[in-house]
C-alpha cells in the first residue's frame, strides 16, 4: 500500500493558525518545518561515513530515521533498508524522500523487527536530536540486531558549546502565501542543551498570525563513555572519530 503524501508547509501554518492554543511541535503538526530545516550537508556527510565503513550491499537499519533524509541514500547502497522512528508525522515524509525503504513507527530501543542487519546507523547532530537520550541503551539494542561482521555507526553530540554555533537563533520560512518566523534560545542543562523554540505563523493575505513554542532537549555525551558502552556490549574494533560538535562511533559485531 502506498504511503500517504506528507503535509505541506502551508498545512503546518494553517494548523497553527486554526489552533493557536494547541500543542505544536516539529515532531507533529510542524513536521513540514522539520523537513525544510533538514541540513542536507550534514546528511551528505553522514552518508559519506556510511560509505567509508559499511559493506556495499546487504540489509540496513536506521534508528531514528526522521523524515528519511539519510534513509533515501541508504536505499541506494543496500539491498533492503528499514527505517524506524517514534514520530509518525515525520515518517510521512519518507514517501518522497525514501520511497524504496520500508519504514515503521516504533521505539528505537525496541525496533519492530527480529531480523539481523549488516549495517545499523543512528545519527544525531547539534540541531538534530538523537533517536533516544541514552546511547548506552541504544548500543545494547544494536548489538542484538547486528549480523556477524555487521557494522554500527552512531553519531552523538559531544560538545555542548558547539550547539550554539550550529543552530540559527532566528530564521524565516515562506511559501504558498504563508510566512513562519522561528527563534531559538539555547540554555545549558544537566546532561545537554535545551533549545527553546518559538514560532509565529502568518497568513500573508489576511495578516492573521498565531504563535507557539516548544523546548527540544539535545543530550551531550562523553565520547569515551560511548566506547566503553560499545565494548561492554561485545562490539569489536571500536573507533571514535571526532567532528565538529559530534563524535562518530564505529564498531563491528565480531561474532
Amino acid at each position: 500500500m502506498p504511503r500517504p503524501a506528507a503535509p505541506t508547509f502551508a498545512d503546518a501554518c494553517e494548523r497553527l493558525l486554526r489552533d493557536p492554543g494547541g500543542e505544536h511541535s516539529l515532531y507533529t503538526t510542524l513536521a513540514p518545518v522539520f523537513d525544510r530545516l533538514t541540513d542536507e550537508e550534514r546528511v551528505a556527510g553522514d552518508f559519506e561515513a556510511v560509505q567509508a565503513f559499511t559493506p556495499e550491499s546487504g540489509d540496513a537499519l536506521e534508528l531514528g530515521c526522521g523524515v528519511g533524509a539519510l534513509l533515501g541514500h541508504l536505499t541506494d547502497r543496500f539491498d533492503r533498508t528499514l527505517g524506524v522512528d517514534a514520530n509518525h508525522d515525520l515518517l510521512r515524509f519518507t514517501a518522497h524522500r525514501a520511497p524504496a525503504a520500508h519504514v515503521a513507527v516504533g521505539d528505537p530501543l525496541q525496533p519492530p523487527t527480529d531480523a539481523a542487519f549488516d549495517a545499523v546507523v543512528a545519527m544525531a547532530g547539534p540541531a538534530a536530536p538523537p533517536a533516544v537520550d541514552d546511547p548506552t541503551a541504544l548500543i545494547g539494542t544494536v548489538a542484538e540486531r547486528l549480523a556477524p561482521e555487521g557494522t554500527f555507526l552512531l553519531r552523538a553530540v559531544t560538545d555542548a558549546s558547539a550547539v550554539r554555533d550550529a543552530v540559527e537563533s532566528v530564521g524565516v520560512l515562506s511559501g504558498s502565501g504563508y510566512r513562519l518566523e522561528r527563534s531559538v534560545t539555547d540554555l545549558p542543562t544537566d546532561g545537554g542543551v535545551d533549545l527553546r523554540m518559538g514560532y509565529r505563523a502568518t497568513d500573508e493575505e489576511s495578516g492573521e498570525s498565531a504563535t507557539a513554542s516548544e523546548t527540544v532537549h539535545v543530550p551531550v555525551h562523553d565520547a569515551e563513555s560511548l566506547r566503553e558502552a560499545a565494548e561492554a556490549a561485545g562490539l569489536a574494533d571500536v573507533r571514535l572519530l571526532e567532528g565538529a560538535a559530534t563524535t562518530l562511533l564505529v564498531a563491528r559485531n565480531g561474532g
